[in-house]
């Protein structure tokens, strides 16, 4: 897909290059404008017969130079010619838009009576949009290194200079303006071909955006700084005298939660293990840990999931609690709950999807059994178990995850849990343009909206900063539509799956902030647990009720109430337009098989 957008950008930069050389028609179509002295525009200008003809030519010109850019994939380092190369697109937008009102130097009679405000705006925008162009080629020129590029430049350049004398001298401004034009759609010919021989280096670079992690948010709770370079590959946690509490090798790979004992023997050093799994360990702040100090250190890693390296934040020690954020979410969003699991003796570990949070992006689509497969990645291995704290689009893995692996869970915490809807999803609309996603979230069209929109946006949905940068990239903008894209394929799958797999008898709390369908007190009747609402918005609810979730997380259940719980089979799965099973109709309790109360009962 990475190269498919460089074909498509560098054939936007052909047809923009096309479509601005129409005027070369112009000589034939239009002999009232001098082809020595008469200004290029003036083929457009309002009182020429086929001036719709090179309005619309510049406009769509401009449109398409604007939709070359917007495809490039990123590289930080171009961003400053890439800039200057959108806004030459936009100005010749605005040149076609507003044409001049005649032939400015092939009339004699032309502006005598005054000329509209149509006219100026024609003429700033054409001088604009030729210091425009010259400043995106000797820009993009200064990134590539590339003689050529600067050739076209000084070329360009030469043409303005001569065009600008034409136009003072009243001789030549004609000749030397085409000159300019025509180096101009040379010269995105050249960048076009300069796209389609780019090498993997450079696809690779645009796909994976520089990152600044603000201090203290690498590990969320107590603050961590980042080893220095070549402090080693293999992911560890390690203490503040550097000594390694921790460490991931080819035999464990993809288990990071258990004890430290049991994981001393490799070096925090040493090289990533056969199965790729790669990171670099991460020093725990003096005094660092939860809320209230407690916890000896926090670290982030790698493990390969799905073909990639994921961020993975491991916190604490003791019984292993696993949470999963829900759709757009990052990794400190939950430092509350991680910070009271912690201080009251947990092993936290939190992670981000691939694309969100510090996560490279995936360039296959998301689907239910790949985050199960995730899921089970970062849980203990057997005999251990796990506490899953799952919030909105993620409560379909931890469930799905509950019952493909009901031996590694202990407990199941579901946080305003979406609801699975009935119908059906065009799965291969959905499927092609969620292939697409990941390589546009690298183009700059994705980082320009990004940053236009994802801050504000991130701080009115949470109430947060976002310290790090995280909102402001394309990558999380394209792997938030892929989600939201494969919540219809993840839907069917896991009816189906509730068909086919048992739930466990593990210990279950729903939680929710409102219920106005009853989906989520069915969802909690149906595994065989409690419901549990609070007051506030549901999407915030992590972070107002942090306690609610960490004491969901810590109750444990009395042997006498588990016995008495009762985990009714799942019904088939209905068909598509079926009324969804709900609550007895008859009678006012809840149901008999759940536990419906509010967080003061906690």
């Amino acid at each position: 897909m990475e190269r498919r957008l460089f074909v498509f950008a560098a054939s936007a930069f052909i047809v923009a290059a096309v479509l601005g050389s129409a005027w070369m028609t112009g000589q034939f179509t239009t002999p009232a404008v001098d082809r020595t002295d008469g200004y290029v525009g003036e083929l457009a200008a309002r009182d020429q017969p086929w001036t719709r003809l090179f309005r619309v030519s510049d406009v769509l010109a401009g449109l398409a130079c604007l939709l070359g850019v917007t495809l490039v994939p990123r590289v930080a380092r171009e961003w400053p010619g890439w800039l200057a190369l959108a806004a030459f697109g936009l100005l010749t937008v605005v040149t076609g838009l507003f044409p001049l009102d005649c032939a400015t130097v092939s009339d004699p009679l032309c502006g005598r009576q005054g000329t509209s405000m149509g006219h100026l705006i024609h003429l700033a925008a054409g001088a604009l949009g030729t210091a425009a162009v010259l400043a995106a080629m000797a820009l993009l020129g200064v990134s590539w290194r590339s003689w050529v590029s600067w050739l076209f430049t000084w070329l360009t350049l030469a043409a303005t200079v001569l065009t600008v004398a034409g136009l003072a001298g009243g001789r030549g401004a004609g000749l030397a303006h085409r000159a300019q034009l025509t180096m101009i759609a040379f010269w995105l010919v050249y960048v076009a071909l300069r796209l389609l021989i780019a090498d993997d280096q450079e696809g690779d670079q645009a796909l994976t955006p520089s990152m600044r992690i603000a201090p203290g948010r690498m590990g969320g709770v107590g603050g961590a700084r980042v080893r220095p370079e070549g402090a080693g590959e293999a992911f560890g946690v390690v203490s503040g005298a550097g000594h390694p509490l921790e460490a991931i090798d080819g035999a464990d790979a993809g288990r990071l939660t258990g004890t430290a004992q049991g994981r001393r023997g490799a070096d925090a050093a040493g090289e990533a293990g056969e199965d790729g799994v790669a990171g670099r360990g991460v020093e725990a702040s003096p005094g660092g840990g939860g809320a209230g100090g407690a916890g000896v250190g926090v670290g982030w890693g790698g493990v390969v999931v799905g073909g990639g390296r994921q961020h993975v934040v491991v916190q604490g020690e003791g019984p292993a609690v696993l949470i999963a954020v829900g759709a757009a979410g990052a990794w400190f969003h939950w430092d509350a709950v991680a910070g009271l699991l912690v201080a009251a003796g947990h092993r936290v570990i939190r992670f981000d999807r691939p694309g969100l949070g510090l996560s490279p992006p995936s360039s296959a689509p998301p689907t239910l059994y790949g985050e199960v497969a995730r899921l089970a990645a970062l849980a203990p291995a057997h005999p251990q178990q796990v506490t899953v704290i799952a919030h909105g689009v993620a409560c379909w893995h931890a469930e799905a995850f509950a019952r493909l692996h009901p031996l590694c869970l202990a407990r199941l915490v579901l946080v305003d849990p979406a609801c699975v809807t009935e119908r059906p999803s065009p799965a291969a609309a959905t499927g092609t343009a969620g292939r697409w996603l990941p390589a546009l979230g690298g183009t700059w069209g994705a980082t320009v909206l990004a940053r236009l929109t994802g801050p504000a946006a991130h701080r009115l949905l949470t109430g947060l900063p976002d310290p790090s940068g995280i909102y402001r990239t394309g990558t999380t903008i394209s792997a938030m539509a892929g989600e939201w894209l494969a919540r219809g394929g993840m839907a069917a799958d896991l009816r189906r799956l509730r068909a086919e797999k048992p739930f466990p008898g593990v210990p279950v709390v729903v939680i929710s902030a409102g219920d106005p369908d009853g989906c989520r007190e069915r969802l909690a009747y149906e595994l065989g647990g409690e419901h549990v609402r609070v007051p506030g918005p549901g999407r915030r609810i992590h972070l107002h009720h942090p306690h609610t979730i960490a004491d969901a997380a810590l109750s444990s259940v009395p042997a006498h109430a588990h016995d008495q719980r009762r985990v009714p089979q799942m019904p088939q799965a209905p068909e598509f337009g079926a009324r969804p099973p709900g609550k007895p109709t008859t009678g006012d309790d809840p149901p008999a098989g759940g536990d419906q109360r509010d967080s003061s009962g906690l």
